[in-house]
């Protein structure tokens, strides 16, 4: 027979008070007291707050899952039309400087943010140092 207490210690070792439960922790727990284990007996096994065995029990009974909810935050400003756009003028005037792109776009929109949707794919706003083509002679020099 497995000790409920062992289960719990390797689950919630390293944990720091007031973090979030790992997945395999909540699954953990919901399969404990599923078992037949009380709430607080799971608690002081998972060294947790009844109210934490609580919650993980609550959140799978209402998802049916053992993972984290996304967080909310901040909502983005441009949807994805507008950054296929952006991405599109950037690749058709690679010219223009952040400047001039932010200023032929939206007026609610600002250099960083258009800054950030050209870094999220990868792209640049700058251009390469035009330089004098190495031929083979001086290539040869050099090395």
């Amino acid at each position: 027979m497995v000790n409920l207490a062992e289960i719990g210690a390797k689950l919630t070792a390293g944990r720091q008070p007031g973090q979030e439960l790992s997945p395999f922790a909540r699954a953990a727990i919901v399969g404990a007291v599923a078992a037949g284990a009380s709430q607080s007996a799971v608690a002081r096994a998972f060294c947790i707050d009844r109210k934490a065995v609580q919650r993980a029990l609550q959140r799978f009974e209402s998802s049916t899952s053992f993972g984290a909810k996304p967080r909310t935050g901040r909502p983005e400003v441009l949807i994805r039309r507008e950054k296929r756009y952006i991405i599109q003028l950037a690749k058709r005037k690679p010219r223009l400087s952040i400047q001039m792109l932010t200023d032929t776009l939206d007026t609610r929109i600002s250099r960083s943010t258009v800054r950030r949707v050209l870094r999220q794919h990868r792209m640049r706003k700058w251009r390469a140092k035009k330089r004098i083509p190495l031929t083979k002679a001086v290539a040869r020099e050099r090395y």
